[in-house]
């Protein structure tokens, strides 16, 4: 599948190196974290994920996640492959005040957490910093520990 085939098969978008906008979609927290990815794809929901791996795989491109894209090491980064990237499109948060349970999307970062908890008079103890990405910070602890909390 050439590029052009795989960007009409989206409805996220797809930023190459020629892109106007394709310095900001590589930038990361930290500098050191940037790599020059051949294309980056903000997906807009699990098909366009979906799409971007099957055009990944056949062109034998390496693959990286980007939540939040705070981690220092660059696992959110790829040099000379392909970025699917959450935090444009995936980053919504829902809140089921009655369950205390929030519905978090893929790319969404603390701050958005804590503006919709903050609505029903809930709070999370999950992030240090409003900054990071939820997803990243999730994925060593188990979701039990990381709870809504009513504000008294």
């Amino acid at each position: 599948m050439s590029l052009s085939d795989f960007t009409a098969s989206i409805k996220g978008d797809a930023i190459t190196p020629s892109h106007p906008n394709y310095p900001s979609s590589i930038a990361r927290w930290a500098k050191n974290a940037e790599r020059n990815a051949r294309v980056v794809v903000f997906v807009k929901d699990t098909a366009d994920v979906a799409q971007a791996i099957s055009y990944a795989r056949a062109n034998e491109l390496p693959i990286a996640i980007r939540g939040g894209g705070h981690n220092a090491a660059g696992t959110s980064s790829v040099e000379d492959g392909l970025v699917v990237d959450l935090s444009k499109y995936l980053n919504g948060v829902r809140v089921d005040e009655e369950k205390r349970l929030a519905y978090v999307g893929g790319g969404a970062k603390w701050r958005d957490v804590d503006e919709e908890a903050i609505k029903y008079g809930l709070a999370t103890v999950g992030g240090r910093v409003n900054d990071t990405g939820v997803a990243g910070s999730v994925l060593c602890v188990k979701p039990s520990t990381v709870p809504l909390l009513k504000f008294l």
